[in-house]
């Protein structure tokens, strides 16, 4: 068999493997199911009967949002800190000062305090407050006043 034989069959064969795989990828993604319309995060069927109320976070916590979440072969959280950074955190990480994180899914964190277990929902950014626009009533421009000419200069 030439070289050349060679690296088009392997080419080939390559080619059907992307193909196969893109195609099988897409029939996945066709098939997962969407998160329903009126999601809550507790709603949950893996939530603990434990837990406490997304109302009711525990004083360690306030300030701390749940950015994202990430479930599926490899599952971690965003976790965005009062002081304004990011951490990964992930299932049985401890996180200093507010306890271990139980489990993560797709709108919520469990997590193992001290004295209790509660969840940190899901939470969009806050949005930055609106700057107060004065609008002031449109006043006609006057017309831009033509240079006056000195008498130096001459006409054409």
């Amino acid at each position: 068999m030439s070289p050349d034989r060679a690296i088009a069959g392997v080419l080939g064969l390559s080619i059907l493997v992307v193909l196969a795989l893109g195609s099988w990828l897409l029939w996945r993604g066709h098939r997962a199911p969407a998160p329903p319309a009126s999601a809550s995060p507790t709603a949950s069927p893996t939530a603990s009967a434990s837990a406490t109320p997304t109302g009711a976070l525990p004083e360690a916590v306030r300030g701390y949002r749940l950015a994202g979440t990430v479930v599926g072969d490899v599952t971690y959280a965003i976790l965005e800190k009062p002081t304004g950074g990011n951490e990964l955190v992930r299932p049985g990480q401890i996180l200093r000062g507010i306890g271990q994180v139980i489990a993560i899914d797709e709108y919520r964190i469990v997590i193992e305090g001290h004295e209790q277990r509660f969840e940190l929902p899901l939470a969009s950014a806050p949005t930055a407050t609106p700057t107060r626009v004065v609008a002031t009533a449109a006043s006609p421009s006057p017309a831009p006043a033509s240079p006056a000419r000195s008498a130096s200069e001459s006409s054409p």
